[in-house]
């Protein structure tokens, strides 16, 4: 059980640095600036924990959730979900994830449920993301989990 809790966060690792490149790309190409999740993760943990106004903690937040929170849980439920791979429940997986952000990380950035503050796009986008999430997600671990059964 401890080994797949260690995949599992190997693979949310991954799977947000993944999603990071992403955002980063995204915003060096100009493209939808004033949409940054790293900037509403700041903002929820400046209301919430009461952090200072910084970037790092706002990536810091970020890393945190997806390594730790996101790639323990998947390691936890994957076995419970419906799909036949790994990949098809992180995909699932990646869609539970991107309503919890939707109803719980929105609404204390002060944006409204779904992130409707920010328009349509906003929610679309981190729709997209959380998709890539979830595929990286569940490949990765069941990369590792297929190294520990071939041993």
């Amino acid at each position: 059980m401890i080994a797949n809790l260690s995949k599992g966060m190997v693979a949310g690792f991954v799977a947000t640095l993944v999603i990071s490149l992403f955002l980063i790309l995204r915003l060096s190409a100009g493209l939808m600036p004033w949409y940054n999740p790293i900037e509403i993760m700041n903002l929820t943990s400046q209301r919430v924990l009461g952090t200072p106004n910084s970037i790092f903690v706002g990536w810091t937040i970020h890393f945190l959730v997806g390594t730790l929170i996101w790639g323990t849980l998947f390691a936890l439920l994957e076995s419970h979900m419906p799909g036949k791979t790994y990949t098809r429940r992180g995909l699932e997986f990646g869609l539970f994830t991107w309503v919890v952000v939707m109803v719980t990380v929105f609404p204390l950035a002060g944006s409204g449920f779904f992130g409707m503050g920010f328009g349509v796009i906003a929610p679309i986008s981190t729709l997209l993301g959380h998709i890539v999430l979830g595929l990286v997600l569940g490949a990765v671990y069941g990369w590792l989990r297929g190294i520990e059964i071939a041993r």
